[in-house]
């Protein structure tokens, strides 16, 4: 049998492996002498050479051979073929802790030293500087000074114009925000403006007060069957700031407001052992008041039963009255019939409604509104210029464009001119942001300029003369990005494209990144291959097997290493956490919003640093979506702030080792204990109601929930050996549902010991079968535990243990006697004296 006929593929699998090793011997040899002729020879002629399945096992082999000799590196069988992938365009889909830029660097070092390609021949490129100075250093480590060029596109750009103007950016990092500064200084110019001032009024009033979901009045342009499938995940701000659930809630907030009530929205209260949000709470604890809610959901079942139990607890409340509405109260007779019947009720049950004028209401609303609206402006100046937007055509678009609402129809008005008077500054400053000089370099290339110099021309190279461009976090490109390396390509028709990115993790469209271009690599591109690096080589099994559940149906799933633990992928219910006597007087809250958040997320983050784990706490916003208890109150009570208020009730050794964070400034970070915050249904998904004002983008709620949820795989996927989700039964993340039907377990609250203060250690009381003694105990300040957990049949009280003496401070009290049984326990939990004794 000849060589050639041996390498039809119906005959390869059944020729002698003494004929199908001499034809492999060939191939490998070829690939040893000289790689990059061989890979071009297999794919010239594929014929002439074994199939494609048996060169890829030779050159993963040769890959994984050289990187463990060369530079004591093992890499994994799908690291090793992203390197080996060396001919036409390459899209390299990288999951999570899978290694990505250890491929990205690892494959720049094999060309240059195994395949001989110089090193001004490559480029790489990334988003931000400090990706592209960690390829950097890791590259210098083997090769010294005789680097590829490396580099973050905009310093490419940078290095492609050299413009005379003065550039600005923003990188928070840096506290560098001239562009917000340039953005932010014509905003307040047409705040200043009579007419544009007036313009911004009616636009954030209308925000507040309109609703896109009223169907009925022929604007609502969301497909229906797109509101419902995320209807709890569509907020409305009130006047008063709050994201409520509905346009009922919202009217009834904004009628609160605009009539002086004061009102707490969702605030806590205990019920049964769980923690119940009622709708709205207008009075206090101490003397009661009145609750409302809006039962939206009438006519299913689970729901009807559970407004029922709401009615029949509040009637037994004697101190509140409790008022309840639906929405057939509202689309019966109208809004106005509705706001109407509602102020009569808040009459009757003693209040005194006093209708501000529009003046008064602007005025306690615009320090809050026009923060929100210069950030929502300030969004929409970015996309227009990352789209390389001209006035005009922006203009165009807007004309076409739809408005769901009035508020809509303002907000692109007061736009369009803010672009305008944006350009026209950075052009009378003689300025340039980083989105107009990606655009200009986009021209210069275009137009056949391609020699570029940085650091006072000390590297210079010439894009006509690349050989490989390597790009990292590829899934975050934009249509900026694209047009660079199309320009590129046009220059240089030879040049091949190496992108890695992982799909799963985009999550920056609010910065103009659009997955398309990730999803469509094939048609944007030329000799295409796809290549997977698969294996999570930074978590456990639980956590793999958890982000695989989330993200089902969307991709190649992420596989767990052969040598992983484990691990822990749990769900935390906080309606199950019951604190102690001590850690309620330790957290107390106001008499609305008892402090049950802060000892539950202590007890996690103290038994993670006990097992030897340091922690980072997640969150979606820079907040948290529970009150929480601070010796003082500060204008912002941020992620930073509550770090500083969980560090200050550990040990000094151990507070550096919890760290708190948004969970998109964590991207690309890991720890080995993760606490997300915060896995509620308004946090995972987010839309924030300013998603309207993008809808002419091509924003839409099944894109942003799509987004929200591979933000969420991101932030499970941040652990390393266990994750936690905080949530509550009454309002959970939707995407839990994926989790909890791949068993994901529960948190164990009594796994974990309850957490003391430094120089505040306290004890708790506990008084057994003490019925008949009930109104000593209260007059001493106990109460009953079985408010909070119907389990719990005691009485309890906190005293400080310091000075506690159990014989004088409790036995010796009148009513410790008959059948009373007493437990007094430490702040860890644990049983400290006992009466009668056991």
């Amino acid at each position: 049998m000849n060589a050639q006929a041996l390498l039809r593929p119906t005959i390869w699998t059944h020729a002698p492996l003494e004929a199908r090793e001499v034809v492999l011997k060939d191939a490998r040899e070829r690939l040893h002498k000289d790689f990059l002729a061989a890979e071009k020879a297999f794919c010239e002629s594929p014929d002439l050479f074994p199939p494609p399945v048996e060169i890829n096992r030779l050159k993963v082999a040769l890959v994984k051979d050289w990187a463990k000799r060369e530079l004591d590196l093992a890499l994994d069988d799908d690291q090793a073929g992203a390197v080996a992938a060396v001919s036409g365009d390459v899209q390299v889909v990288a999951r999570a802790g899978s290694g990505k830029t250890r491929a990205l660097v690892t494959r720049a070092i094999f060309l240059q030293k195994q395949c001989g390609v110089q090193p001004r021949q490559m480029l790489l490129l990334a988003f931000n500087k400090k990706a592209a100075e960690e390829m950097r250093d890791r590259l210098e480590k083997v090769l010294g000074d005789d680097v590829p060029h490396v580099m973050t596109f905009h310093a490419l750009a940078y290095a492609l114009v050299h413009p005379d103007e003065e550039l600005v950016y923003d990188d928070t990092s840096a506290d560098q925000l001239g562009v917000s500064r340039e953005v932010q200084e014509v905003i307040d110019e047409h705040i200043r403006s009579d007419t544009h001032g007036r313009r911004i009024q009616e636009l954030m009033l209308a925000h507040f007060r309109e609703d896109w979901e009223r169907i009925e009045e022929g604007r609502f342009t969301l497909p229906m069957e797109e509101f419902l499938a995320h209807r709890r995940s569509l907020p409305r701000e009130t006047l008063n700031g709050e994201y409520v659930k509905s346009f009922g809630e919202r009217l009834i907030a904004n009628t609160l407001f605009e009539h002086d009530i004061e009102y707490r929205y969702e605030s806590n209260f205990r019920w049964s052992g769980t923690n119940y949000r009622p709708d709205f709470m207008i009075g206090n604890h101490r003397d009661g008041g009145v609750v409302i809610e809006y039962f939206g959901l009438t006519g299913d079942s689970d729901y009807d039963d559970m407004s029922d139990a709401k009615r029949q607890f509040w009637a037994e409340q004697e101190k509140w009255r409790f008022l309840e509405y639906s929405p057939a109260d509202i689309t019966t007779d109208g809004v106005q019939a509705f706001v109407s019947r509602l102020l009569d009720d808040l009459g009757r049950a003693g209040l005194r409604p006093h209708r501000l004028d529009e003046e008064e209401i602007w005025a306690r609303v615009r320090k809050r509104s026009i923060g929100s609206f210069t950030k929502a402006m300030r969004g929409f100046v970015a996309r227009c210029r990352k789209q390389n937007l001209s006035y005009d055509e922006l203009a165009n678009r807007i004309s076409a464009h739809v408005c769901c609402n009035e508020a809509e129809r303002l907000f692109l008005d007061v736009g369009q001119s803010v672009y305008l008077d944006y350009g026209r500054k950075l052009a009378k400053g003689g300025k340039e942001d980083f989105d107009g000089l990606m655009w200009r370099a986009v021209t210069e290339v275009s137009r056949g300029s391609t020699r570029f110099a940085r650091d006072r021309g000390r590297e210079q190279g010439d894009l006509r003369n690349l050989r490989f461009v390597m790009v990292d976090e590829f899934q975050d490109f934009s249509e900026m990005f694209s047009r660079l390396l199309e320009a590129i390509r046009l220059q240089n028709p030879s040049v091949d494209f190496f992108c890695v990115g992982d799909d799963w993790q985009a999550i920056n469209s609010f910065a103009g990144s659009d997955l398309r271009h990730f999803e469509t690599f094939q048609e944007r591109f030329r000799n295409t291959s796809r290549v997977h690096i698969s294996t999570n080589w930074r978590s456990e099994r639980a956590i793999v097997e958890a982000g695989n559940a989330l993200m089902t149906g969307l991709g190649e799933p992420a596989k767990a290493r052969q040598t992983a633990g484990a691990g822990e992928c749990v769900v935390g219910w906080l309606d199950e956490f019951e604190p102690t006597a001590p850690e309620e007087e330790r957290h107390k809250g106001d008499e609305f919003t008892p402090d049950e958040f802060t000892p539950a997320v202590l007890r996690l983050v103290s038994g993670f640093l006990k097992r030897g784990m340091d922690v980072v706490m997640l969150s979606r916003r820079n907040g948290l979506p529970s009150d929480v208890k601070y010796a003082e109150r500060r204008d912002t009570d941020g992620l930073e702030r509550f770090q500083e208020h969980i560090r200050a009730f550990l040990p000094e050794d151990d507070r550096r080792r919890v760290t708190a964070s948004t969970t998109h400034k964590y991207k690309g970070l890991e720890k080995p204990a993760v606490v997300v915050l915060d896995a509620l249904d308004r946090s995972y998904p987010l839309v924030h109601p300013h998603w309207v004002f993008s809808r002419l983008f091509g924003d839409s709620v099944d894109r942003i929930v799509a987004e929200e949820r591979r933000l969420f795989y991101v932030a499970l996927t941040r652990a390393e050996q266990v994750v936690v989700l905080l949530t509550e039964s009454n309002r959970p993340s939707p995407f839990l549902d994926d989790l909890e039907a791949h068993s994901v377990q529960r948190v164990d609250w009594r796994q974990f010991q309850p957490v003391g203060a430094a120089g505040c250690e306290l004890v708790e009381v506990r008084v057994h079968n003490a019925y008949d003694v009930r109104d000593q105990l209260k007059q001493q300040g106990y109460s009953w535990a079985g408010q909070r957990n119907a389990n719990s049949n005691y009485w309890r009280r906190s005293l400080q243990r310091d000075g506690f003496n159990f014989e004088q401070d409790i036995i010796n009290q009148p009513w410790a006697h008959g059948n009373v049984r007493i437990e007094v326990y430490t702040d860890a939990n644990k049983l400290l004296h006992s009466w009668p004794e056991r």
